[in-house]
């Protein structure tokens, strides 16, 4: 990757390795990362539950982690999307979609009792998901531990770890077996999922948006008094906010961006709004001066930090910074937006557990 030897990385470090790769599209999990180009899929960090493959039948082939970035095999010509949870991953190809990874809950789309790990390697290949649709699958999102696939009809499949309701099907527990989410969403073309830790959102075309799993910190806004969910339920925004364009959630709280670049944020936890509104109840304007005195285009959240991009492509970040994961030099919290200086316009924000990941134009 880069010449990076710090157990930290304070700053943005570009990685010189991919300059000449033309990557589209990053994430970050817990410890390692993605970098997918149009045909091409690379894999760096931690490799303790074949995040990044390896093998099965030779151990003197498998690697802890790699420090440069390793090719994973892809039985697809043409990459379409990636999404990261903890320590698994989801790859959406003209060919369907694959998984690689952790799959103690299921989280891979396979039963966890048969496979704890999907490898990709050429004794084990990986194979395309299965769901209970005949539709092309036209998005994808891994929280956690728990993934989901999202059809051309708008209607939403889960599976993985749903001890807080994040699978969305009226049960709790495991479920490997991909589902239809239930609830509020049925019959509502859904464009969209996100939710970087036990808090679920879908967004749906016409800028609804919907919530389940975990609630304990008023991220249903009165949709709800449970603290778990285990069934969407809509949450009533349009008089307040307006149709949404994007929205993301912490593990504690919620930030979302209107049809006029206008950003709200609600839960707890640090808001972006100083240390006297780490709680609140209901969804609150951000100032706009706060990005700029640019509209809004697109909001990011990580489990504990949260990010908006402005129609400069300039992106303002905020939240606990644990590892120094924000860049911003240090790892002291950061109560407001901070302009993080990166050299060009922000195409792509991954705000992973420990890392970030930032691509530019």
């Amino acid at each position: 990757m880069d010449d990076v030897t710090a157990s930290e990385a304070k700053y943005p470090k570009r990685i010189t390795y991919f300059n000449t790769k033309s990557i589209k599209n990053v994430t970050s999990g817990f410890g390692f990362s993605l970098f997918a180009s149009e045909n091409r899929l690379y894999g760096a960090g931690i490799n303790n539950r074949f995040q990044i493959g390896g093998q099965l039948t030779d151990p003197s082939k498998f690697q802890d982690y790699y420090i440069s970035a390793k090719k994973i095999n892809i039985p697809a010509e043409e990459i379409l999307e990636i999404s990261s949870g903890r320590a698994h991953s989801l790859i959406r190809t003209e060919k369907g979609v694959f998984a690689i990874g952790d799959n103690n809950f299921g989280q891979c789309g396979r039963d966890p009792t048969v496979l704890e790990h999907i490898v990709g390697s050429d004794d084990s290949p990986l194979q395309p998901l299965t769901p209970p649709t005949s539709n092309p699958i036209v998005s994808i999102h891994c929280s956690l531990d728990t993934s989901f696939i999202v059809d051309s009809e708008g209607k939403v499949f889960s599976f993985g770890l749903g001890e807080d309701g994040q699978c969305g099907n009226k049960s709790y527990g495991i479920q490997w077996n991909p589902s239809s989410v239930k609830g509020d969403l049925e019959g509502v073309r859904i464009q969209k999922i996100a939710g970087s830790t036990d808090t679920v959102m879908a967004l749906s075309d016409e800028g609804e948006a919907f919530v389940w799993g975990q609630t304990e910190y008023g991220q249903a806004v009165g949709a709800t008094d449970q603290i778990q969910l285990n069934v969407s339920r809509h949450l009533n925004l349009s008089s307040t906010i307006g149709p949404i364009s994007s929205i993301a959630t912490t593990q504690s709280s919620v930030i979302a961006q209107n049809k006029n670049g206008e950003v709200f944020v609600w839960g707890v936890g640090v808001l972006g709004m100083g240390p006297e509104a780490e709680v609140l109840k209901r969804p609150t304007r951000m100032d706009q001066p706060l990005f700029d005195g640019k509209k809004i285009t697109s909001v990011s959240a990580g489990n504990s930090c949260m990010s908006a991009t402005n129609e400069s492509g300039r992106l303002f970040i905020w939240g606990e910074n644990r590892y120094s994961s924000l860049g911003l030099g240090h790892s002291k919290r950061q109560l407001f937006p901070y302009q993080l200086f990166l050299p060009g316009d922000v195409r792509h924000v991954a705000l992973g557990p420990d890392h970030s990941l930032f691509l530019v134009k």
